[in-house]
């Protein structure tokens, strides 16, 4: 790797009832309450073009792959733009097409910028830090051609999806790649068309693939675990995780899936369309950090019980506009 450094609020819908699954010996059900629509509607001042990725830093702050307009785009929750940072070129300040972008630790924002074949480095203010580039004198083992999909540990090792050879690069916390894995010669771990990539709380590295339909789960260290939703996906895309396991997007069924820790679907959201519960291609989904850290706190069942409305943003990318949502599970 070669390093250069340098809204609208409309009224609540009335709830809507996701699901209803039978786990164990109890009925359960997750109840998802649209709230209002941040960005893309008629009011918003904010237009986006089939964005394809979101992150949500640790201020609740919602930063946007644009990737039809070639940008980056920071806002709040009311939808307000706070920061902006590209244009189509191969400038430090420009995009050709980014499809991804991570902001979760409050300090860096990580960007795909897919046809430069680059990650671009920013601060939180989006001021440019550095660019990733592939080196292809070294080992071939940890080129990338089109970085499609990011995240980052709690260690600083940077998880990238590449779409070149279909495979995830690993880099240290100084930026040097250490490791490739899930290429063809990965056998049953093998992937076909990493879609997202998501860090979870136990230090997993959860990988949807569109072309397998599931979520092909890793070790830091790149060993497979085990793969999730094979039998309830059909292209699955942005995932976030939750209390019970984690949030799916399904760009084929225009819906969102929640599936349980061991990969058992606890229901789907959404249907394909332009309404309020309706997306087109939805491509990510993020949790508000407020609530993840709420409900993580919370110390006595009836305190998680108090805790367990969570909001919910949703990057509706055919219907260029992000979406909150409430979702609460119902033992």
């Amino acid at each position: 790797m070669h390093m250069k450094t340098c809204c609208n609020i409309p009224s609540v819908i009335a709830l809507a009832v996701l699901a209803t699954s039978k786990l164990g010996t109890t009925q359960s059900h997750v109840e998802v309450k649209y709230l209002r629509t941040i960005l893309g509607d008629s009011a918003s001042a904010i237009r986006l073009a089939h964005p394809l990725g979101m992150s949500v830093d640790l201020e609740d702050n919602i930063y946007i792959a644009d990737t039809g307009n070639h940008r980056v785009v920071k806002c709040n929750l009311q939808g307000k733009l706070l920061r902006e940072v590209g244009g189509f070129g191969f400038g430090e300040q420009q995009f050709d097409r980014p499809v991804d972008v991570w902001a979760g630790n409050d300090l860096d924002v990580f960007v795909a910028d897919y046809n430069n074949q680059r990650l671009q480095r920013y601060d939180k203010d989006l001021n440019f830090i550095s660019s990733y580039i592939s080196n292809e004198t070294g080992d071939e083992n940890l080129h990338f051609g089109y970085p499609a999909a990011l995240g980052l540990s709690v260690q600083g090792e940077l998880f990238v999806a590449d779409h070149e050879f279909n495979r995830v690069l690993r880099f240290d916390a100084f930026g040097d790649p250490k490791a490739s894995f899930g290429d063809f010669n990965w056998g049953e771990g093998g992937l076909a068309r990493p879609a997202k990539i998501f860090i979870s709380r136990r230090n997993e590295v959860w990988v949807s693939d569109s072309s397998r339909a599931a979520i092909m789960v890793y070790d830091t260290f790149g060993n497979f675990l085990r793969r999730l939703g094979a039998n309830t996906l059909a292209a699955p895309c942005g995932i976030a995780e939750w209390r019970h396991g984690m949030i799916v997007t399904d760009r084929e069924r225009h819906a969102l899936s929640f599936l349980g820790r061991e990969g058992e679907s606890l229901g789907e959201f959404g249907e394909r369309g332009k309404g309020t519960n309706a997306f087109e291609a939805p491509a990510a989904v993020a949790l508000l950090r407020a609530a993840v850290a709420l409900l993580q706190a919370a110390p006595t069942p009836a305190d998680r019980k108090d805790a367990s409305a969570m909001h919910m943003l949703v990057l509706d990318s055919g219907n260029h506009r992000v979406q909150l949502f409430e979702i609460k599970w119902q033992p």
